[in-house]
């Protein structure tokens, strides 16, 4: 597994820190029940403000908030060359924001509107859902957001959301969560719903002890299978040396029946398209025990080497996953072994791999890539190009094509890339979950997540709702009004369902 792998996954089942598990109401902050928290579809009230929309002597609502970063310029369309297969998901590398790039890879559209950087988020296949954490290392907030509102739903110690294919759960990291809750450190499923959460598997609890066995494990989610029947787990070793990595676990959607892979994986693990395996790689330069490509079976766990080292030159690879056609599609290099070194300039070239290891060049263009996205059909994959972002996994978006047809650059930079072109789209909903978030009078008027990202949403679109700072006053009401008379909706003092929907790009 590679360094900044290994760093990655690592930091948050090293840390431990104590997590207090509160259930939000777009703000708001109530203590839940042992087992099951629930999160009211309301905007729960924080600190008193006074009458103006910006309050000067109030308590700031993000302990280490930034402005909401604006959208970003839209790039000119790369001239003369096919668009995009769909739109895709990503992180800006300017600000942490999730943005939509649509087909002609230089229309962007902001989708999340926070105070501080989203670290990781997910779609659910069926397009209509996602869950994304935002926050820094003191504390974190998972979010909901679709047609139906933006919910806050848990705080604490998160990382890694995974959402279902339906939509309806995301599987997260909880790390050392608060004992009088009766919640403990491992991976839980929060419904997005409703907010209640339930654990799915802890980390084994070694405090004060050494394992017998020299293992204790911590658990993150990797991904739900296509069907949604069972979630791939990575299991880090918290007693054992810091590389090489650890296993992967199985386990059903409820949390049972665990399947483990061999030991000694595992980097840029991803499910087969129809679930029946696992591919994991040891590619880029960096510390990994073996480097190659590796598959494991998922009702037995066995792995099986298709690329392997057999001499002095080291074999690379990134990226990959197995298709319906049952070969494994991936970017690889052979590396010469007299010149590799953990730093060596990784430059990969798409390939498909058949079952028996034998390799077939797709394309003849190489690059510094950093994250990989695969179309389900293997017609080719969106990477992040880092040649010149930086290095690490955030780079210039370009769509690949596996039959070897131009590549398609785009102006845009981010990381985190997931597809956005399923029938239901994110706007769809009823609205039945979606939180109060409305004009208060000066002498009642408290902060509200809700209101902040209302407010951010419409100054994007050229309504003066004044500085994103959570206090829905008369500028607030005002530029929401305006808002709404653009659209020929009905005016009123609180963001109703029709108005979030149009707020979220419905035509």
């Amino acid at each position: 597994m590679s360094l900044s792998e290994h760093i990655r996954r690592s930091a948050a089942p090293a840390a431990l820190l104590l997590l207090t598990l509160a259930l939000a109401a777009c703000g708001g902050v109530a203590p839940p029940s042992a087992q099951a928290p629930t999160a009211p579809p309301t905007e729960a009230t924080a600190t008193a403000a006074p009458a103006t929309d910006q309050p000067t002597a109030t308590p700031t609502p993000f302990p280490t908030a930034t402005p909401a970063p604006a959208a970003p310029p839209t790039p000119t369309p790369i001239a003369q060359l096919p668009a995009l297969p769909a739109a895709v998901y990503v992180t800006a590398a300017d600000g942490g924001q999730i943005m939509r790039v649509e087909r002609d890879g230089g229309t962007v559209a902001q989708i999340t509107f926070e105070q501080q950087p989203v670290v990781d988020y997910d779609v659910a296949s069926n397009g209509g859902e996602i869950a994304y954490i935002y926050g820094d290392d003191s504390l974190r907030t998972l979010v909901a957001l679709d047609g139906g509102g933006r919910r806050e739903l848990i705080s604490g110690q998160l990382s890694t959301p995974r959402v279902s294919p339906d939509g309806r759960t995301v599987a997260v990291r909880i790390d050392d969560a608060a004992p009088e809750l009766g919640a403990t450190a491992g991976v839980w499923a929060v419904s997005l719903e409703t907010g209640q959460a339930s654990l799915l598997i802890a980390d084994d609890d070694i405090e004060g002890q050494e394992p017998p066995d020299g293992t204790a494990w911590a658990y993150t989610p990797v991904a739900y299978d296509g069907a949604g029947q069972r979630l791939l787990l990575w299991a880090y070793n918290m007693a054992g040396p810091a590389i090489p990595g650890g296993e992967l676990v199985i386990i059903s959607a409820g949390g049972d029946a665990p399947t483990r892979s061999e030991p000694t994986c595992c980097e840029g693990e991803a499910w087969s398209v129809d679930g029946s395996a696992v591919t994991v790689v040891g590619g880029g330069p960096g510390p990994d025990i073996a480097y190659g490509l590796n598959q494991i079976d998922a009702e037995t766990g066995a792995q099986r080497a298709l690329i392997a080292q057999t001499g002095s030159d080291v074999p690379l690879v990134t990226g990959a996953r197995q298709m319906r056609d049952g070969d494994v599609y991936a970017l690889y290099e052979l590396a010469p072994g007299d010149i590799f070194s953990w730093d060596y300039p990784f430059t990969p070239q798409m390939v498909r791999v058949s079952p028996d290891g034998a390799i077939t060049p797709l394309r003849q263009d190489s690059y510094q890539v950093g994250e990989v996205l695969w179309r389900d059909d293997a017609s080719g994959a969106m990477i992040t190009s880092s040649d010149s972002a930086g290095g690490g996994s955030a780079g210039r978006l370009i769509w690949l094509d596996s039959g070897g047809g131009p590549a398609v650059p785009t102006n845009i930079f981010g990381a985190q890339l997931r597809w956005a072109d399923s029938a239901q789209p994110l706007y769809a909903g009823d609205c039945a979950l979606l939180p109060q978030v409305g004009w208060q009078p000066p002498d009642s008027r408290v902060f509200s997540a809700g209101a902040a990202d209302l407010q951010a949403r419409l100054g994007a679109q050229g309504f003066a709702a004044g500085a994103p700072d959570g206090y829905f006053g008369d500028q607030t009401r005002a530029a929401l009004r305006a808002f709404q008379a653009s659209r020929s909706l009905p005016t009123g003092d609180a963001l109703d369902c029709a108005t979030w929907q149009a707020l979220l790009g419905r035509p």
